[in-house]
């Protein structure tokens, strides 16, 4: 998650403060940066005095370090009024396509504009990938002996196997799609799909338009069995049936996180995982349950992953493998965020002190939760209870 100038990971570079600085009878002086977005940073300011940032239009992220190296810089978003320390180097970056901010500083500053080689790239979140339309998607139960003497087109196709297996050829080159395997083919791509004798294949194909800058990663290429993408998959296929309103929208949006799973494969690698039967997932899923219900009423009484295994007769392991398969995170993960999310419910009811509340929740000390409230909430339980009660 960003973090932003109110954080206490900001202390070292300056503050925030709450209302716009008064410059009459002062020795102060202010200039408004006009600043539009760009994704490259080429160069930094640096002041030996106090420097004020006020922003006046548009949203900003803020670049500071005490060092002149690229990669020491962090970015944080604007939250606030900004009081930078003296000797920090800065620039301000448009979120929105420009902004306006007043800067503010001493009238006898000193100040200098440094070069950044290489530049900063700040990571602008734009789409990458972009579903335009869905021209078609189908559910085929092929029999054996089916043969599709081919085609190509302009468009993306992704044909998943949901039962038995096919062959694909692609431009000259064979592929066999077994149970949950995936394909996609390009534009201009031709393809034809048969089944073997003796076989038989259900299959979704989703023909769809798209924009993509590098899109050669995802072709030419089997993808297995991957939790996520099964889930997807599945999901659009019963939203494709359910005639509520925004259907379409939903579709095009899973239909867009299948891509972007796909293209992470080269990053996350590939998953060690297997399709889960329905058997062994109704286990899953009431085990899981209970396990929940049993978190959630003790939360407020000291709680070990050990207390968890004995009750439910787990191994470690066991525990470990059920909350990572279903909840892609460890118990004890899950029982911390759960702990802040009841001290967040605690500090709006008011009732309890800050260190009553750690206390209350089993955290070792005030300090550790506090950090750890802080690095979920962006800012300290203090903090949060003075902006829910401020007025």
């Amino acid at each position: 998650m960003q973090q932003k100038t109110s954080s206490a990971l900001f202390e070292k570079y300056g503050t925030v403060y709450e209302y716009p600085l008064e410059l009459e009878n002062t020795d102060r002086i202010s200039t408004d940066w006009h600043i539009i977005a760009k994704r490259n940073i080429s160069s930094v300011y640096c002041f030996d005095r106090e420097v004020f940032l006020e922003m006046q239009e548009g949203m900003a992220a803020l670049i500071v370090s005490d060092r002149l190296e690229t990669s020491s810089f962090e970015v944080f978003a604007v939250h606030r009024l900004v009081k930078l320390r003296p000797n920090i180097y800065f620039a301000l970056v448009a979120v929105t396509s420009n902004i306006t901010c007043k800067m503010i500083t001493d009238a006898n500053y000193t100040s200098v504009i440094e070069a950044l080689s290489p530049p900063y790239k700040f990571e602008r979140i734009l789409p990458r990938v972009r579903i335009n339309e869905i021209l078609g998607y189908y559910y085929s139960i092929r029999n054996s002996g089916y043969r599709f003497n081919g085609e190509k087109h302009s468009y993306f196709e992704l044909t998943y196997v949901d039962r038995g297996s096919m062959i694909t050829e692609v431009d000259g080159k064979s592929y066999e799609l077994k149970e949950n395997d995936l394909m996609i083919y390009g534009p201009g791509q031709f393809h034809t799909q048969y089944i073997a004798e003796g076989s038989s294949c259900s299959h979704v194909t989703i023909v769809f338009d798209m924009e993509i800058t590098q899109y050669d990663m995802l072709l030419n290429k089997v993808f297995g069995y991957d939790k996520k993408i099964h889930t997807l998959i599945k999901t659009f296929v019963s939203e494709s049936t359910s005639q509520i309103p925004y259907m379409n929208s939903l579709m095009l949006c899973l239909l867009q996180e299948t891509i972007i799973r796909l293209l992470q494969y080269q990053f996350i690698g590939k998953r060690n995982e297997k399709p889960t039967t329905n058997a062994r997932q109704h286990y899953q899923d009431e085990l899981l349950e209970k396990i929940l219900s049993y978190i959630d009423e003790t939360i407020y009484e000291p709680l070990s992953i050990a207390d968890i295994c004995q009750k439910f007769s787990l191994s470690r392991s066991s525990l470990q493998i059920l909350f990572n398969e279903n909840l892609n995170q460890s118990p004890k993960k899950y029982i911390n965020e759960l702990k802040l999310e009841k001290s967040r419910q605690m500090i709006c009811e008011n009732k309890y002190t800050i260190s009553e509340i750690a206390l209350i929740l089993g955290f070792n000390s005030i300090h550790y939760f506090s950090r750890a409230f802080t690095q979920k909430y962006h800012m300290a339980p203090s903090e949060y209870s003075k902006s829910l009660f401020k007025n």
